[in-house]
């Protein structure tokens, strides 16, 4: 390895791309040749955001490197910023205290240091067993930043592990805007701003369209709604009634609308004729009581008007539907409307009778 490329910063693609030995030596040999704490903690910040959202194994890299740096390295802000990501690599009783100690000078300015760290910390801690749920799936997770410019940048990170949550992943990609190792080429931070990001795959693509199915079922779409018609008297315009009112006349049928907004309605002019076939219900105030027709056994032998006369009666007898009353509820669409224009319904039920009578005259 040439001299110059020992002492050149570790790139973005290098970090996130390479495998772990490499990765590991890589960084151990620009340490060696540069002795830039800061930038090599950084790194391996890095290197453990990767480590949480990949399915390969980071975990504890460049272990030795790390402990020497914050037990004999001249403290710098970079080992009080980020020294909390670092704990588990000191699990002897005590080490931890020390690096702690020498760091800081009181618990005051540990949390001022720490404060952004000790936030991010517990989505890195969740323990890698170094296997893909889906070994034949290649999974990558996309991200796009803004710059301190506001400019645009993507980020891709393969071998991405599906069984992380999307909003660990939203909480790991963060820690890259707390970082200053990474620049353009005008010397602005890269990533100042997460954006969006999206993990392409088989798996994700269908639970993605799934999602996106279950809304739009869920979501009651214009062509479901049912068309709910109300038929109204003869001579009577919906829209004179207020809103309350053709509110009342749609309960009466449909209970269960709240809103005339949640339905579409349509206000149709009762038939009188139609009105006799609904099906008959007992209403105290407006209920036919026709007398039975009697059949005279001599009427047989009347003549053949008699006769027409019978059997138009007999198959009126046969088809009650043409006597028959009205429901409870049109009844109660009635007596509303009734009740806007001050009638009876009592008068409104003697005309209907008087009208039965005429019929069986």
């Amino acid at each position: 390895m040439k001299a110059n490329q020992k002492t050149q910063p570790l790139t973005q693609r290098a970090l996130f791309s390479m495998k772990r030995e490499r990765l590991e030596a890589k960084i151990l040999t620009y340490f060696k040749n540069t002795q830039d704490t800061a930038s090599v903690i950084e790194y391996l910040v890095v290197v453990m955001l990767r480590n949480a959202i990949v399915c390969s194994d980071f975990s504890f890299l460049c272990y030795d490197l790390v402990r020497e740096l914050f037990i004999t390295a001249k403290p710098n802000d970079a080992l009080r910023k980020y020294c909390v990501y670092f704990k588990d690599y000191f699990s002897a009783e005590g080490e931890w205290t020390t690096v702690i100690g020498r760091l800081f000078s009181n618990k005051k300015e540990y949390q001022r240091f720490t404060e952004e760290a000790r936030f991010y910390k517990k989505v890195l801690d969740t323990p890698k067993t170094g296997e893909c749920k889906n070994p034949d799936l290649e999974i990558r997770l996309v991200s796009f930043f803004e710059d301190a410019s506001e400019k645009k940048h993507t980020l891709t990170i393969r071998d991405a592990d599906e069984r992380v949550s999307m909003a660990k992943l939203a909480k790991s990609l963060e820690i890259l805007t707390t970082l200053s190792i990474f620049k353009t080429k005008d010397g602005v931070r890269r990533f100042v701003k997460l954006v969006d990001f999206e993990r392409p795959g088989t798996k994700d693509t269908l639970e993605k369209v799934m999602e996106e199915l279950q809304i739009e079922e869920d979501q009651p779409s214009e062509e479901a709604t049912e068309t709910i018609e109300i038929v109204v008297p003869t001579g009577i315009n919906p829209t004179t009634l207020s809103e309350e009112e053709r509110l009342a006349l749609v309960q009466v049928v449909h209970p269960e609308v709240v809103r005339l907004a949640d339905a579409r309605v349509v206000f149709t002019e009762q038939d009188n004729e139609r009105s006799l076939l609904e099906d008959p219900t007992v209403d105290p105030l407006i209920e036919i009581n026709d007398p039975p027709i009697k059949l005279e056994s001599d009427s047989f032998a009347g003549d053949s008007t008699a006769v027409a006369t019978t059997k138009s009666a007999t198959t009126v007898a046969q088809k009650p539907k043409k006597h028959k009353r009205l429901s409870p509820k049109e009844a109660y669409v009635q007596s509303l409307i009734e009740k806007r224009q001050n009638k009876s319904p009592i008068n409104s039920g003697n005309k209907r009778k008087n009208g039965s009578k005429k019929k069986k005259r």
